[in-house]
């Protein structure tokens, strides 16, 4: 750990910016290695280095209570992220959310997606991220109510038809034909085609698909 640390500050002396690429590696590790003190230790440096890290550091925070299973410190960040809606200009309570939408904490999520508009977060990508944990989490009737609303509320399609992608190929444990069958029977209850991003993940995903059913043959 101390290697690293001089590493960052080797990189700080030179006038080079702590970014997400660089820290996330690091962060990652100490999370999986429940290394409390260390990761506290570590987000105190890069919050000095480079303030504006703070909300995405938020997101790394959360995933850290959700491994050490710190359930005083995980309800806190709940509770924040229920209580601020509308009033967080610096986009930490969506940090948060994506967090949590990594666990497998299916009520709190269900709650929080109640209460927060989806379509007010900060990219596509976010939105993208929620609808992979609603793929994961076999959540169907919500996936399809949130892209009902994207729908009626006259969201970009393109958007839209990325959404179905992401939640499709991240429904576990279905066979290539069933994914394709659940991203066309979307679209059509849409009744949006299909955009070439959304086909490339499909292709992306039916391809790692059938690359482990060989590997298991």
């Amino acid at each position: 750990m101390g290697k690293v640390f001089q590493l960052f500050k080797s990189m700080t002396e030179q006038g080079l910016k702590l970014e997400e690429q660089t820290y996330r590696p690091l962060l990652l590790y100490v999370i999986d290695m429940h290394m409390v003190e260390e990761f506290q230790f570590f987000c105190h440096v890069i919050k000095e280095e480079n303030p504006s890290s703070v909300t995405r550091l938020g997101y790394y925070e959360l995933m850290l209570w959700l491994r050490v299973n710190n359930e005083e410190k995980i309800q806190g960040i709940y509770n924040y992220i229920a209580e601020n809606d509308g009033q967080d200009p610096s986009n930490l309570r969506e940090s948060y959310l994506l967090a949590l939408c990594e666990s497998d904490r299916k009520e709190k999520i269900l709650e929080l997606l109640e209460i927060i508009d989806i379509k007010k977060l900060s990219s596509a990508e976010s939105v993208a991220k929620i609808f992979q944990a609603l793929g994961r989490l076999l959540l169907e009737p919500v996936a399809e109510k949130l892209l009902l609303d994207f729908k009626t509320s006259n969201y970009e399609a393109d958007n839209i038809t990325n959404f179905i992608a992401s939640y499709a190929v991240s429904i576990p444990n279905l066979l290539v034909e069933d994914v394709i069958t659940k991203f066309k029977d979307l679209h059509q209850m849409l009744e949006i085609s299909p955009s070439s991003s959304s086909y490339e993940k499909l292709i992306l995903h039916s391809c790692a698909l059938f690359k482990c059913m060989s590997l298991s043959i």
